[in-house]
């Protein structure tokens, strides 16, 4: 070919190269070679607050705002986060625009304190829930709190624990996951059982027990341990089991395993009992039905289809650093998971809010 057309086709291809390229996502993400481009076919993690490593209690925008020890998130319809920041004992929000404010709580009332936004506390959190009336459900010990829109914040229920314990033993009772489902049913799993309170109050249990009569009949360990909670429009629940299963609970009330082996821990995607999940610690559910899980163990976001297949959209096991931009991307100190129940994911690694977009 001449020349005109030589640089005509070298300027064409350039070109087309050029729409593939795309950035990192800051001075954590994944960049030079070999790194994927961002695009519509690639998971991409950005910060949306925090920081992976500093701990506080600031209140402000991105990645100047501060928390201390994060522990649940949970999403509203106008795009609005919410985080149970067990270190601050307090609900903090996150707008839109990736503002950081207090909506209720303080560290200098690590109580629990019913009251307006500004004299409420909270002692214990562990997990939040957004219903779609603008209400917040707050798991904290053994109580279930309610924060309205103002922050106003009142306890809802009281979890029973054992008749014969001793002090250290109450945490194994904590209320460790919160969901509301379609009907405007708070659901609230601990480690003896999973029940459900009515928007009239009324509590009933949908699984195990509400009372443990002996807690020495407890085999294994009883220290508090974070459980996944999701509750789908129609009453169906989805909980993390400690036995390294997801299971499915209908609202007849019948239990299905889901996906993983019961007592075997690790990591494997597969189908249904073929996969292998390591203390998953958080559930959110999208629009069709797909399920995310927090894998805390392996530090993984892992989808469970509803014909039960499993896959890993996020994380890289035993990486130790925060790795924004391309996927996988990584998530240490995973603690967190909710979704806008369309293709976005926010997580909590360590101390930092982060956002997951999947193709």
């Amino acid at each position: 070919m001449d020349a005109k057309i030589a640089r005509s086709f070298a300027t064409s291809l350039l070109a087309a190269l050029c729409t593939a390229c795309g950035g990192g996502g800051g001075d954590s993400g994944t960049t030079g070679a070999g790194a994927p481009a961002l695009g519509a076919n690639v998971t991409t993690l950005t910060l949306v607050a925090g920081s992976a490593l500093d701990t506080g209690n600031v209140d402000a925008g991105g990645s100047a705002a501060r928390f201390g020890r994060p522990v649940g998130i949970a999403a509203d319809t106008a795009g609005n986060l919410f985080v149970a920041d067990q270190g601050n004992c307090s609900i903090r929000k996150i707008s839109a625009a990736g503002a950081v404010s207090t909506l209720a709580g303080s560290p200098q009332r690590c109580q629990s304190v019913d009251g307006a936004a500004g004299a409420a506390g909270f002692a214990s959190l562990n997990a939040i829930a957004a219903s779609p009336d603008g209400r917040l459900y707050a798991a904290d010990g053994l109580a279930v709190r309610e924060i309205d829109p103002a922050g106003t914040v009142r306890t809802i229920a009281t979890l029973d624990t054992a008749t014969i314990l001793g002090a250290g033993d109450i945490p194994y009772f904590y209320a460790s996951g919160i969901a509301v489902d379609g009907f405007a049913n708070v659901v609230v799993a601990n480690a003896i059982g999973i029940r459900k309170i009515s928007p009239t109050g009324t509590i009933s249990m949908i699984d195990g027990m509400a009372r443990l009569d002996n807690i020495a009949s407890v085999v294994g360990s009883r220290n508090f341990q974070q459980r996944g909670l999701a509750a789908a429009k129609d009453g169906t629940v989805y909980v993390g089991d400690f036995a390294s299963t997801v299971s499915r609970i209908d609202p007849a009330g019948t239990r299905m395993a889901l996906a993983g082996l019961s007592g075997g821990p690790g990591f494997a995607d597969g189908v249904a009992g073929a996969a292998r999940f390591d203390r998953v610690i958080a559930l959110t559910l999208d629009a069709a039905g797909n399920l995310y899980a927090a894998d805390a163990g392996n530090n993984l976001i892992r989808k469970i289809t509803p014909e039960r297949a499993v896959s890993t959209v996020a994380g890289t096991i035993g990486a130790t650093s925060l790795q924004l931009g391309n996927g996988p991307g990584a998530l240490p100190a995973l603690a967190g998971l909710t979704g806008d129940g369309k293709n976005t994911l926010y997580a909590i690694s360590g101390n930092a809010i982060v956002k997951i977009s999947l193709p």
